[in-house]
């Protein structure tokens, strides 16, 4: 039986070893080689739409990209059309980002791959597990929000 009040080094090298074979196993399926979805560009797009409008800064600090790598992915979707630099009215400065209508078409798909993949992966649940499951998930986020670094 696992020793939940201080989880030992086995217990804690599943948890390590499941996760990455899920995270692979997910970043194979959603990102596969003939998509042109990037798991950054998913990230960028989701950060946007969810603020409507935001500054370059702000999908930085959201996402956890560097300010350069963070430009560069910020380019090609300016590029592709799907995200557009608006100047602002007030201070001249100030460029926000926005997605264009192309841009929301293209997150819809990857949302509705997204939700597909755990469709087919969860269904099988029962609604006790998922209920567990999710509890589980919450919880981890929860801890997460709290640690700056270890």
């Amino acid at each position: 039986m696992w020793q939940f009040m201080n989880p030992s080094t086995e217990v804690i090298e599943n948890i390590c070893e499941t996760t990455l074979e899920i995270a692979h196993n997910m970043g194979r399926l959603f990102f596969s080689d003939g998509d042109n979805i990037l798991p950054s560009k998913f990230f960028i797009l989701l950060a946007v739409y969810r603020s409507q409008k935001c500054m370059v800064s702000h999908i930085a600090d959201v996402v956890g990209l560097s300010s350069s790598a963070n430009t560069i992915a910020l380019n090609k979707l300016v590029a592709e059309g799907l995200l557009e630099r608006i100047k602002d009215k007030e201070d001249k400065r100030v460029c926000w980002i926005q997605m264009t209508p192309e841009g929301k078409l293209a997150l819809e798909e990857m949302v509705h791959k997204r939700n597909a993949m755990f469709e087919t992966m969860l269904h099988d649940f029962s609604k006790e597990q998922l209920c567990l499951f999710v509890q589980s998930l919450e919880l981890i986020r929860e801890k997460f929000s709290g640690i700056d670094q270890i």
